[in-house]
């Protein structure tokens, strides 16, 4: 009796420590209870991967997957109307396209109409590897195109040398190249490896004493108010830095994350030009002057599919991200910028992206609006990607921009229908069209020279026959919105990220304001014409100033006379061109070296050749009488 009494009760040991366990390993894996301020915070700040599903497009999928297996045709209407205080000016354009399946030519053009008249057409047509544009309003005769192989060889023959260092590929990829897989539905044991690898790193470069718990407060995310906690990550500015330089180090020797760039991001260049890159980015990074003293990095989660994350600075920028995935057919993100405490007025700025997608039966609608709340300028982007449905495709995209007191509207709305006859496109061949590799550097030099003199000629009366009016520069500033805002629409319809769009009109919008801000400035006599061409001198300085200093890396010397040849090769102005002067014997210099400091291009890319990346070096700046760079002495240590 005892001893069954014994096994009962060590029964009901286990079975306690096994439902203890239980509770236990529930709580910690389903609940945040027991995980410490470094886990959640990685936990909600994962969370902003829902950004991924604004950018994925489910019907772009399905369209290109359609494109791809059918011969079609398509039409699209493009229109940019400003509407101003004196009335409305529209421009009207017109788009085609084909694609044959069996020959693999595309074709497409882009027509301008003055009222309902043809105006100004351009087409193009990519035959096998030739690629080809056509306007017969500048040169009649044939298309006008490039072969794309042998690049490498062709450059040189332009005249451009050392086509290895900056790495041109023989051919240039349009699209996936044939030779890569597309992505599998789950991460690859690969990706896995990079993922765990490059994570792990950049969780050991963080003391773990760097992450804080918040105090309870109210936040809103979507119109809906939340109480709750946060978690928090302060780094300094140099720590940032100096994880960003370790991350990028550790990446240039990874043989594995170097076969997956080349295989998966840069399919046109090699190990040694994808080592190049990454070399330029750790310079770039390093070069950073000043940076703020702190950076603070704050994750919620009130709720499952709701994530916002504020990330501010010790100075005066904040950026905070709100992300509501919670429902099946919805999704939203707001995207905050605020730095309107900046000194500098240029840098004052308080605006706000929105950003929505709805998952209908037929179609996926994108909604972006982006708002200067310090000015009141607005931009209001819509974009629909309809499903295939009896073997038509319906895309259209809008963006309304209200500035001031002038709207500009930009539309264009694309069939696509699939072909049921054989489409007929030109075949591009050496005879048919002007293939720009066939011809030696002198004969091209003509022929552009005869060809650009015609589209000077040529452009300006077409659009002065549009008799579209441009009182000043402020309406130049609406029709330059309006022109960038129809490209966009254009590639929003043929099924660019959206993210990117709105990427691409923000930054716009800052520009937009930007050089606003500059002519008002000038207008109302705050800035003297001796205040510009200060400014146009600190700006070409800065250029080269940031590699001044003691004991700089060659690795660093060599970036900077990367940065006079091509200033050099640029530049127009004789008050420009930037002389080098080297201090030392163990640097081998070009034969005929001009000691006093030498400007050639082609001596200097030989010298940057000679510098060695292991040495250390003194870089020192004089100036000419206008106050411009003029010669930079490099000296051995």
């Amino acid at each position: 009796m005892k001893k069954k009494t014994g096994i009962i009760i060590t029964i009901i040991i286990i079975s306690m420590i096994l439902i203890v366990a239980g509770i236990f390993a529930f709580l910690y894996f389903a609940t945040d209870i027991f995980k410490s301020n470094e886990q959640l915070f990685w936990k909600y700040a994962s969370n902003s991967s829902q950004l991924a599903k604004m950018i994925t497009n489910e019907n772009k999928t399905e369209q290109k997957n359609w494109k791809a297996t059918h011969s079609y045709t398509a039409k699209g209407d493009l229109s940019i109307a400003v509407t101003k205080e004196t009335g409305t000016q529209t421009i009207k354009l017109g788009t085609t396209e084909k694609y044959n399946q069996n020959t693999r030519r595309n074709y497409a053009d882009i027509t301008l109409y003055n009222g309902e008249a043809e105006h100004l057409k351009a087409s193009y047509i990519n035959s096998e590897d030739i690629y080809a544009i056509y306007c017969k309003d500048i040169y009649e005769p044939y298309y006008i195109g490039f072969r794309n192989s042998d690049l490498k060889q062709f450059i040189e023959k332009l005249g451009i040398p050392n086509t290895e260092n900056i790495g041109i590929p023989d051919a240039i990829s349009f699209g996936r190249s044939k030779n890569v897989p597309k992505l599998p539905p789950s991460i690859s044991e690969e990706e896995k490896y990079l993922s765990d690898t490059y994570f792990n790193m950049l969780l050991n470069s963080i003391p773990e004493e760097r992450y804080t718990k918040t105090e309870k407060e109210s936040i809103t995310i979507n119109n809906q108010s939340y109480e709750t906690v946060g978690y928090q990550l302060d780094l300094s500015g140099e720590e940032i830095k100096q994880i960003i330089v370790n991350l990028l180090s550790k990446a240039k020797d990874d043989e594995q994350l170097i076969n997956y760039l080349s295989l998966k991001v840069f399919s046109d260049f090699d190990k040694e030009s994808i080592q190049k890159i990454i070399d330029g980015m750790i310079t770039g990074v390093q070069q950073i002057q000043n940076p703020v003293d702190k950076i603070s990095f704050v994750a919620y989660q009130p709720k499952k599919g709701i994530t916002k994350i504020r990330i501010k600075d010790n100075r005066i920028a904040e950026i905070v991200i709100d992300i509501d995935d919670s429902k099946e057919n919805k999704k939203n993100v707001d995207i905050s910028f605020n730095s309107s405490e900046s000194e500098n007025a240029q840098m004052q700025t308080v605006m706000q992206v929105e950003m929505e997608k709805q998952i209908l039966d037929s179609m996926i609608i994108y909604t972006t609006n982006i708002v200067d709340n310090k000015s009141g300028y607005q931009l209001v982007m819509n974009t629909s990607l309809g499903n295939v449905m009896e073997d038509k495709i319906e895309n259209n995209s809008k963006i309304t921009i209200f500035d001031n007191d002038t709207t500009i509207e930009t539309s264009y709305y694309k069939t696509i229908q699939v072909a049921n006859e054989e489409v007929d496109i030109q075949e591009l061949t050496n005879t048919s069209a002007v293939v720009v590799n066939n011809y030696p550097r002198e004969q091209l030099e003509n022929f552009f020279e005869g060809l650009g003199r015609r589209i000077e000629q040529i452009i300006p009366e077409k659009v002065e026959q549009l008799n579209i009016q441009v009182t000043n520069e402020q309406d130049g500033l609406y029709y330059l919105q309006g022109i960038i805002s129809s490209i966009f629409t254009i590639m929003n319809v043929n099924g660019i990220p959206q993210p990117i769009s709105t990427t691409g009109m923000f930054i716009m919008a800052n520009l937009n304001q930007s050089m606003l801000t500059t002519n008002n400035t000038i207008q109302n006599g705050q800035q003297t014409p001796n205040q510009i061409m200060q400014q146009e001198i600190e700006l070409f300085n800065q250029r080269f100033e940031i590699y001044k200093g003691e004991d700089v890396n060659g690795t660093i010397v060599k970036t900077l006379i990367t940065n006079v040849v091509t200033n050099n090769t640029s530049s127009e102005e004789n008050d420009k061109i930037v002389k080098v002067r080297l201090d030392g014997n163990r640097t081998k210099k070009p034969n005929n070296w001009n000691e006093q400091g030498e400007d050639d291009t082609t001596k200097l890319t030989q010298l940057k050749d000679n510098i060695d990346a292991g040495m250390k070096y003194s870089v020192t700046i004089e100036y000419n009488t206008k106050g411009f760079v003029e010669i930079i002495t490099i000296t051995e240590i």
